[in-house]
Formats: C-alpha cells, sequence, structure tokens
C-alpha cells in the first residue's frame, strides 16, 4: 500500500490539486494531512481523491466545525491534536506541532510518525520509526511494503 503525506497546504488550492494529480497517478491509496488546511474550500478539492483521508488540525486551522463537516462529508476523519491509528497493520501517530516527536519516536510504538508546521521537510528513521514532515510545498509517498519514500514537489 502507498500512503501520501501532506501538511501546511495553506489554502495553496494549486498545490492541492497538483498533490491530487500526483497521488492519484501514483496509486496513492490514503493520505495523511498533518494539518494548516485553512479552509474547507481547501480541503473539498479531495473530493477528486480516490482513496481515504485522515488529517488533524493545525495551528491556522480557525474554522475547525466546517473543516470537519466537509472532511466527515468525503468520508474521511479530521482529529483535534494528534491522529493515533493503524493503517494496513502499521502504527501511525499524526499531529501538526512536532512537540514530543523524538520520545514519540523513539517509544517504537510507531511505524510512522508524521508531523507538520515547520515547513520544512524532515525524513529520518529512529529505530524501525520513519518519522515524516513532507515539508510546505511538497508530498511524501511512503510504500508500506518497504516504508520507503519518494518526495514530489507541487509547486
Amino acid at each position: 500500500m502507498h500512503i501520501g503525506i501532506l501538511s501546511d497546504t495553506h489554502d495553496r488550492h494549486h498545490v492541492v490539486r497538483n498533490a491530487i494529480e500526483v497521488f492519484n497517478r501514483q496509486g496513492v491509496a490514503w493520505v495523511l494531512h498533518a494539518g494548516d488546511i485553512v479552509s474547507p474550500s481547501t480541503i473539498s478539492l479531495f473530493s477528486e481523491f480516490n482513496g481515504r483521508l485522515t488529517a488533524v488540525f493545525g495551528n491556522c486551522d480557525s474554522d475547525r466545525m466546517s473543516l470537519r463537516a466537509v472532511v466527515s462529508r468525503l468520508g474521511g476523519e479530521i482529529h483535534d491534536h494528534t491522529f493515533d491509528g493503524r493503517i494496513d497493520d502499521k502504527a501511525i501517530h499524526m499531529t501538526h506541532i512536532p512537540y514530543a516527536i523524538a520520545p514519540t519516536a523513539g517509544s517504537s510504538k510507531y511505524d510512522l510518525v508524521v508531523y507538520g508546521h515547520t515547513h520544512h521537510q524532515d525524513i529520518h528513521k529512529v529505530r524501525d520509526t520513519l518519522v515524516v514532515n513532507p515539508g510546505a510545498g511538497q508530498a511524501v509517498i511512503v510504500d508500506f511494503e518497504d516504508m520507503s519514500t519518494v518526495t514530489e514537489s507541487l509547486t
């Protein structure tokens, strides 16, 4: 399974459209968005995505009720601060602000830890845990078969 990771799209519709095009072309089954979507019009673009969407709110996501309504209408889910769950038998932790990322990744409880906020890409491993911040204007695709990553520029 391939998953796509985005963060800090900040109402840049062209970035989101480009991401959706890349994700659909690459057969991405699930997108994780690590926050700072900003408006419902941005998240509604995911109606063109051929998979599932899970997101967390970022510090710039002020209209949370409307964002939650659109994500729900799309069949996705959006979480207040963190998402802790499983996708294809992989344990995932996702948050926006990178508070406690190092101890979370170091806990060995997760296969993948995702965060955003900094606008700078960060991809590294802590033992067997892959840590990904896609950065602003970029998408990361993770192959769950071998946890390899590919970065796509969206600007």
